[in-house]
């Protein structure tokens, strides 16, 4: 759990920029205006994406491959442990 103020200050940047190559990305807010465009990018630079979401169906359809769907919801702790097991960086839209 990071909680704000002691999480530690590492700085990832977006694909393109020199970020480690086949990092697991977890992505809340996927169905969403700029998650829906963040998701695409990071998996083309090579990264494992995991989404997050409520309503898994909303994210059916979209053109992602390789891509996991996780159902939860931040607000519940209980669905949030497994989907965060191995994630390196975490993306709250």
């Amino acid at each position: 759990m990071i909680l704000r103020g002691l999480a530690p200050r590492v700085w990832y940047p977006l694909p393109g920029g020199g970020a480690q190559p086949d990092m697991n990305i977890l992505v809340t807010g996927a169905t969403g205006y700029i998650g829906g465009r963040l998701v695409p990018r990071l998996a083309a630079a090579g990264h494992h994406i995991i989404c997050l979401a409520r309503d898994p169906q909303r994210l059916a359809g979209r053109p992602w491959p390789d891509v996991d769907v996780g159902q939860g919801d931040v607000l519940d702790a209980t669905t949030l442990g497994p989907i965060l097991a191995g994630v390196d960086v975490a993306y709250y839209l």
